[in-house]
């Protein structure tokens, strides 16, 4: 399976490399960087229940300050080439949040390179030779193609300031006035040995398909995630981080893939979206289910079954840039449903196991300034004595308050 995939990946490389080669070598004079960003300034304050561990009764409340900076890049290289790139503060691989006074005596914070990317085009400006789709190809450390903006809060699996190290290929293509089909996929490596075993990696694939005119538009897509060659560390991250670059927990350690020392995960997702105005007001009704077909009942934690589906379904209504937009969704992730250090890590605080309700609200203020609050209410799903890592202090009530510069 691993030797078909990098077959695959030489013969793409290649291709891209020939078609760079006898039709790009032309100078081009509409190039140049072209920079952007955002800064959010952020209050957020916490309020920890009685759980089925009794750790909510140690911290109660908690808030704190932090900030969060972006710095984005881009640059047109020619008609078929581009670049682009982002460093955020922080090394955490999902958020790039940093608290005021987390370094003692106010020691510096780091700054990271989330994505690094370079984009080919087959054909100039991405643009199809019939101008109804466009074809990319992006390598590096690219954004994750396979979540949607348009379509309410797409955080059931993914925490979507993760981006993915390798290749990927994204295409869509019209279908009439109203409607165009999309398909994404590519090869990713997750953590790559040096050692000379085989490297963990992810090769997904996406089909979909979006209707809609000027009103009423509507999505669906279903996705297929391969992730192959796992280890026993990718495993035990899942459980309770260790050795990660972020928090996170809540897979069983035999549960995830059936295997405490890797093998294969496949899980299937599929979400849809549809949006249309009531009473001049345009509303956004948005759900999801995913299954990890690989989830297995434990057998070193007897009494812990499969735990492998995941589900979300939200609403919103408004608009932040003429008025307010507000909306509420609910969020199941059950332990073994998708690897836990992928999970959102503001919703269900990068945890599996654990299911919750959100309320948010977005409101522009001024040109370029957003005002954004979130209101969070969680719990575990399973409270096994064997599922402490997900358990603990799951059972909180969580505010955010963010006011976002853009620039």
């Amino acid at each position: 399976m691993k030797n078909r995939i990098l077959t695959l990946a030489v013969a793409g490389l290649l291709f891209l490399v020939a078609g760079f080669v006898t039709d790009s070598l032309a100078e081009d004079d509409d190039k140049g960087l072209k920079l952007g960003g955002s800064i959010r300034g952020r209050y957020e304050w916490m309020k920890f229940r009685n759980d089925a561990t009794g750790s909510g009764d140690v911290k109660n409340t908690r808030g704190r300050f932090r900030y969060r900076l972006r710095l984005d890049g881009k640059a047109k290289i020619n008609p078929k080439a581009g670049v682009y790139f982002r460093l955020v503060s922080g090394t955490d691989s999902r958020s790039g949040n940093q608290t005021l006074g987390g370094g003692v005596d106010f020691a510096p914070d780091a700054l990271s390179i989330r994505h690094a990317a370079l984009v080919y085009t087959p054909w100039d400006d991405g643009k199809l030779p019939n101008n109804k789709g466009h074809w990319k190809f992006e390598f590096g450390r690219v954004k994750n193609p396979f979540i949607w903006k348009d379509g309410g809060k797409d955080k059931m699996l993914w925490d979507n300031d993760i981006a993915f190290a390798g290749v990927s290929t994204v295409f869509d293509h019209k279908l009439g006035d109203s409607a165009g089909i999309f398909v994404n996929t590519g090869y990713f490596v997750i953590d790559e040995n040096s050692s000379g075993e085989n490297d963990p990696f992810m090769s997904p694939v996406q089909l979909g398909v979006r209707f809609g005119g000027d009103k009423t538009r509507a999505g669906v897509r279903s996705s297929f995630y391969y992730m192959g060659e796992l280890d026993g560390d990718f495993v035990q991250r899942g459980v309770d981080g260790t050795d990660g670059s972020t928090s996170s927990g809540g897979n069983v350690s035999d549960g995830l893939t059936g295997d405490i020392n890797g093998g294969t995960l496949q899980v299937i997702e599929t979400q849809a979206f549809i949006s249309t105005p009531l009473f001049s007001i345009p509303f956004t009704l948005y759900g999801g289910y995913s299954e990890n077909l690989s989830a297995e009942a434990s057998e070193l934690h007897p009494g812990v079954d499969k735990n492998g589906i995941a589900y979300n379904f939200g609403l919103e209504g408004g608009n932040k840039k003429k008025n307010i937009l507000l909306g509420v969704a609910e969020y199941h992730i059950e332990a073994n449903a998708f690897p836990s250090q992928f999970i959102d890590s503001d919703i269900l605080d990068g945890y599996t196991n654990r299911e919750g309700l959100l309320f948010y609200l977005a409101r522009r203020i001024m040109k370029n300034t957003d005002f954004n609050l979130q209101l969070f209410f969680s719990d575990a799903i399973a409270t096994h004595e064997d599922m402490e890592e997900s358990v603990e202090n799951s059972k909180r009530t969580r505010l955010q308050v963010d006011m976002t510069y853009k620039f």
